[in-house]
């Protein structure tokens, strides 16, 4: 790699979150409470299949890549969220979030609760999503979900 590409590594990795805390000033601390309270709202609402809610918070140019690894953009997603046959709870912590420039990359942690007869299902996982202040608020661009697996570990790819 070229001294260039390093210096613009360096830019990136050192100098733009330091921009984003300048850029928001002594406002950082409610910009990530409204983030914060924003990807936990996102959670409730597509577990309530609240389309008014996420279609408000999300960006015309969104795209998520799912648990299973498909990618959806906005309009595929939200009829997938209208959709969806399964009633649950989602529950978000452990939300962090992280600022470069203009730009929020949130992540956090989900519990998904399945009610079922006697037996509830729990699931778990982690995402990352990428957001922008526009003039009408924080908007979602990206979404990114991955089931935790405790087993991961266990399985072994062969060549």
């Amino acid at each position: 790699m070229n001294k260039l590409s390093w210096l613009s590594i360096f830019l990136i990795l050192v100098i733009t979150p330091k921009m984003g805390a300048g850029l928001f000033g002594a406002d950082q601390n409610a910009e990530t409470a409204e983030l914060t309270r924003l990807a936990t709202e996102a959670g409730h609402a597509y577990a309530a299949r609240d389309l008014a809610a996420l279609e408000k918070m999300t960006a015309d140019d969104y795209t998520q890549t799912d648990v299973r690894g498909g990618v959806l953009n906005r309009a595929q997603w939200l009829e997938f969220v209208k959709n969806r046959r399964s009633d649950i709870t989602v529950d978000s912590d452990d939300v962090q979030v992280r600022y470069y420039g203009p730009v929020a990359v949130v992540t956090g942690h989900w519990t998904y609760t399945k009610k079922g007869d006697g037996n509830d299902i729990v699931r778990y996982s982690r995402w990352t999503s990428v957001w922008t202040k526009t003039a009408d608020g924080w908007k979602r661009h990206s979404f990114q979900n991955t089931y935790v697996n405790a087993n991961a570990d266990l399985c072994q790819v062969t060549s």
